[in-house]
């Protein structure tokens, strides 16, 4: 019975994980309510000074900026991907090598895209087929945004490789720049240099302008990720870096090319008021998006490193933690959206609300939650390497919305168009939700019958009992004694070296014993044949390695022994935990 409760007692229990999400998440909500800044105030501004044909224009065009975004994706999503699931593999050559492949592809891929964007913007906008002064109003708009899309996409790859090192909090400071120097562009342009449509596109491309430098110079002078020595560049390093971004892309194609077809049938369905509507569920769709996309910013990071090593049950945790509170956020979200929805007509100077517009916004909505469940899906299986899967369900699955909106269209009154984003939404969850029963069901298939694994979470005073559930696994299993042996002593070690280093540096800052906070610490350990793996992640303070020659040695005694007793230790300080790797051969 009491080797049953010391097994309950360290059975893993996600508290790490959890900790280290609502740590990420505010910094990101922050960084996301810039960015709604930037995204929405030129329909506002526009709205409020020039009128509702002008709000029109900027919407129609949305969907083209959304196409251009798509090709960007490939390169900030990929980046991201490769670069966080090489972190949790400990290859430090890797991550070098894929740090100059990222600084190759962005220089390339901002030139190629800056030029496929002119022909592919003329074609989109012609097939419109606007009323005159409508297209004018389009062109004007398309003007200044195709200008600033090299700095936006330079800015979005900078953006995707912070969260990944963990400096939201810079990334929310240059966001809430980019956001407000928008914001004052715009009133400048529009209200005292009256370039009218115009002036709105050419705000945001001196806005991105301004981000795309502070970026650029944050990330060379205050992150090693323009540092990578003399790595040299393969295809291979190139292919993975482009597969990994594919999926993230392909859901930015099919979204561009639903919302292309959608504003199409809008525009159909209410005339020039379906671009009005459509601006404003967009509006409110952006502000529920601001916590939605802060979960999964805040995922995004540990799914990489989690999936980089292996450990799927703390990818499972992190899912069904995201999962949890995003639906959460989303669903409160929406709830105060339909209880007021003639404000967000208001606030972009719409005081004449269009017939149907009430409703529209009202059933709009209601995809909202599932959308981010879907991004958070295609998150996870694109870590897990599933990517022909998540692109097949992406184009698949999204492609079903035009022909839900037209059937809707035919049979029904033009606000219950906006249902078809309901449907398409629940059909891609339901399938997401198979397949992560299948993956899950797998990964236990998977495994090696004569192998065993054990996921822990251990708190640094209970060590030594921890150690012991490991050695007692370890010998019923049949795994060498020497291994077993070895395993335990060093487990134990280990975590007594992360929480003396985390007291000394307490100790150093003079904080109070009550403000000492304890170190959670998870482990996952392998037993496989003749060998053994040991996962260690906690949320100290940097250890500090006989290696680390630049600064000042933890002097640990026991740590030279750990050296000569595991095969291998590596070790990173990334999210701002400590993780090392440490294996066993007989």
């Amino acid at each position: 019975m009491a080797e049953a409760n010391l097994e309950t007692r360290f059975q893993r229990k996600g508290t790490l994980i959890h900790k280290k999400l609502l740590e990420y998440l505010p910094a990101l909500i922050v960084t996301n309510m810039s960015t709604f800044l930037l995204l929405s105030v030129d329909g506002l501004v526009v709205g409020n000074l020039i009128g509702a044909e002008a709000l029109s224009a900027v919407n129609i065009f949305y969907p083209v900026t959304i196409f251009i975004g798509a090709a960007t994706a490939i390169l900030s999503t990929g980046a991201s991907s490769a670069l966080s699931t090489c972190m949790g593999k400990n290859n430090i050559d890797g991550i070098r090598v894929l740090k100059k492949a990222v600084r190759n592809l962005s220089i390339i891929g901002t030139m190629i895209i800056s030029v496929v964007q002119i022909p592919l913007v003329y074609l989109l906008i012609a097939l419109y087929h606007l009323p005159a002064d409508l297209n004018q109003l389009t062109w004007l708009y398309a003007i200044g945004i195709m200008i600033s899309t090299p700095f936006s996409v330079i800015s979005t790859v900078a953006t995707y490789q912070l969260q990944i090192v963990g400096k939201s909090k810079s990334l929310m400071w240059l966001t809430a720049v980019e956001g407000l120097s928008n914001l004052l562009l715009n009133l400048l342009f529009i209200s005292v240099f009256h370039m009218g449509v115009m002036g709105a596109s050419m705000g945001t491309a001196c806005a991105c302008l301004i981000r795309c430098t502070l970026s650029v110079i944050y990330i060379s002078r205050r992150t090693d990720l323009l540092k990578f020595g003399d790595a040299r560049v393969s295809m291979s390093d190139v292919k993975e870096i482009i597969s990994s971004g594919l999926p993230e892309a392909s859901n930015l194609a099919i979204a561009a090319l639903q919302n292309y077809c959608m504003m199409s049938i809008l525009v159909i369905a209410f005339g020039s008021d379906g671009g009005v509507i459509k601006g404003v569920v967009t509006f409110c769709y952006n502000i529920v998006n601001i916590f939605m996309s802060g979960v999964q910013g805040s995922m995004r990071p540990l799914s990489g490193l989690l999936a980089g090593s292996d450990d799927r049950k703390g990818l499972r945790q992190l899912v069904s933690n995201s999962l949890r509170i995003l639906f959460i956020g989303a669903v409160a979200l929406t709830v105060v959206i339909e209880l007021i929805p003639g404000v967000f007509y208001q606030l972009h100077g719409i005081t004449d609300i269009p017939d149907g517009g009430i409703l529209s916004l009202r059933l709009g909505v209601l995809s909202f939650a599932f959308t981010g469940v879907c991004a958070l899906f295609r998150q996870y299986f694109t870590n897990r390497k599933d990517k022909r899967f998540t692109i097949a369900l992406t184009w698949l699955g999204n492609a079903t919305l035009p022909l839900f909106a037209f059937i809707l269209l035919k049979t029904m009154a033009p606000p219950f168009i906006w249902l078809s984003f309901l449907f398409g939404d629940v059909l891609i969850v339901i399938i997401y939700l198979f397949r992560y029963r299948s993956r899950v069901k797998k990964d236990f298939e998977l495994e090696h019958p004569t192998d065993k694994r054990i996921y822990l979470s251990v708190d640094p005073d209970e060590a030594v009992d921890a150690s012991h559930l490991v050695q007692k696994i370890g010998m019923e299993g049949g795994f060498p004694k020497k291994v077993v042996y070895r395993v335990k002593l060093c487990m134990e070690e280990m975590v007594a070296y992360v929480a003396a280093a985390h007291k000394k540096s307490k100790l150093h800052l003079h904080l109070p014993e009550h403000k000492d906070e304890k170190v959670d610490i998870q482990i996952d350990v392998l037993f496989s044949g003749n060998s053994a793996r040991v996962s260690i992640l906690d949320d100290g303070e940097r250890v500090e390695l006989v290696d680390d020659l630049d600064i000042n040695r933890l002097t640990i005694d026991n740590y030279e022994m750990m050296e000569k007793i595991a095969t291998t230790i590596d070790y990173q300080y990334i999210l701002e935990m400590n993780f090392f790797v440490l294996t066993f051969q007989e």
